[in-house]
C-alpha cells in the first residue's frame, strides 16, 4: 500500500456515515409537523369570515330555526358519531401504534 491509500484508509475508518437516516426521518416529520400547522393557520381566516357569516345570519335564520332543527337532527347525529369515531381512532392508533402526536404531547 501507498502512504496515500495508507492515509486515505486511516481517514475513510474514521468518517461519519455518508447519511444519518434517524436524523433524516426527525427532520422530515417535523418538517410534516410544520407543514400541517402552517395549513391550518392559514385555515384559521376562513373560519372567522364563515363565523362572522353565520352571526350575520341569524336574523334571517332565526324565525325557521324550529323547521330547520328537524330537518338537520340526522345530520347532527352523524357529525356526532363521526367525531366520536375520529377521536376513538386517534386515541387507540397511539395506545396501540405510538402514532398521532398532538403539537403539545411529550416526545
Amino acid at each position: 500500500m501507498t502512504p496515500e491509500q495508507k492515509l486515505s484508509a486511516l481517514f475513510a475508518a474514521e468518517a461519519p456515515p455518508a447519511r444519518d437516516y434517524v436524523f433524516q426521518a426527525r427532520m422530515a416529520e417535523a418538517i410534516a409537523l410544520r407543514r400541517a400547522w402552517m395549513t391550518v393557520a392559514a385555515l384559521v381566516p376562513w373560519t372567522v369570515a364563515a363565523v362572522v357569516l353565520l352571526w350575520a345570519l341569524i336574523p334571517v335564520v332565526g324565525p325557521m330555526r324550529e323547521s330547520l332543527g328537524t330537518a338537520l337532527q340526522p345530520a347532527a347525529t352523524m357529525l356526532a358519531g363521526a367525531a366520536v369515531t375520529a377521536v376513538a381512532a386517534l386515541w387507540l392508533s397511539r395506545r396501540f401504534h405510538g402514532g398521532f402526536r398532538g403539537p403539545f404531547s411529550a416526545r
